[in-house]
């Protein structure tokens, strides 16, 4: 018998591709949409659930829910293994019921994951640990899901544009590492190649020490206001790095979500009206 696993995660991978308002690698938003955005969750389950249920999709069909780095949490404390595969399975579902109001944006774990790389967090590899947790709630079946969730991962675009002027993607490339591949990737799908390091899509989920002066020149580039990104670790759940960009996490307790109108610019200070504590979800 089929495992519905594999059929739920390849069922979200196309939807991801096949996004109407999909051009490459960036989704366009309508106007009249309301954004409910979270950083990075990592496992975090409360958080995830505080935000679905915060989102309320059901009762509003122009919400828009992005998520983003789901998997690679810390081991479970009853378990002793990594179990974000659940909430994978969890997103990718809602994904499926609500096709056009969920997307999940690439992170540089899901990056890490699908190119084969690994990535040190909580004192061991957390590629290793996921797959490990992967096998053991699946299996015989193990090895198909395993192959299943590369292609969600790799069918994940790597921006969203707002059409008020916001581009939320994980992160943008480091000054030092940007060049006309980089924009050129937006305007297409990724490759396993565009996944190895230092080149494009790496470079888009890796970048950090982003300047004002770089800042400004790629909103330039990209027509933008404002990036609204994650990646970089905040204790305080956000951070504005910018009058450009900020950083939002949604991994602990202390997380945040973003939450604007599709059409409002959000850039210079506007952007802290528009943060929510998980506390208060």
């Amino acid at each position: 018998m089929p495992c519905a696993a594999v059929d739920i995660f390849r069922q979200a991978a196309e939807l991801n591709r096949d996004d109407p308002l999909r051009t490459g690698n960036v989704v366009t938003l309508s106007p009249d949409c309301t954004v409910v955005c979270s950083g990075d969750i990592h496992g975090y389950r409360a958080g995830l659930a505080k935000i679905i249920s915060h989102a309320d999709l059901s009762a509003d069909p122009n919400r828009r829910l992005i998520l983003q780095e789901i998997l690679h949490g810390p081991p479970d404390e009853s378990a002793g293994f990594d179990r974000s595969i659940e909430l994978l399975m969890r997103a990718a579902r809602l994904k499926i019921e609500h096709p056009e109001q969920v997307l999940m944006i690439m992170g540089n774990h899901d990056l890490a994951q699908a190119s084969g790389s690994e990535i040190s967090k909580y004192g061991h590899g957390v590629c290793k640990a996921f797959v490990a947790g992967v096998r053991y709630a699946f299996s015989d079946d193990a090895e198909e899901v395993i192959r299943a969730l590369d292609d969600l991962f790799m069918s994940m675009p790597l921006a969203v544009r707002c059409p008020g002027g916001t581009f939320i993607s994980h992160s943008a490339p480091s000054p030092l590492k940007f060049d006309d591949a980089c924009i050129d990737i937006l305007s297409r799908t990724t490759t396993l190649d565009d996944m190895q390091r230092n080149r494009p899509a790496y470079n888009w989920v890796w970048g950090r020490r982003h300047t004002e002066e770089f800042l400004e020149d790629l909103a330039s580039k990209l027509d933008v206001s404002f990036f609204l990104m994650a990646h970089q670790h905040t204790d305080a759940g956000y951070d504005v790095i910018s009058p450009r960009a900020a950083v939002v996490l949604s991994d602990h307790a202390r997380g945040y979500i973003a939450e604007f109108d599709a059409d409002q610019d959000i850039s210079g200070g506007n952007i802290k009206q528009h943060l929510k504590p998980l506390s208060s979800l």
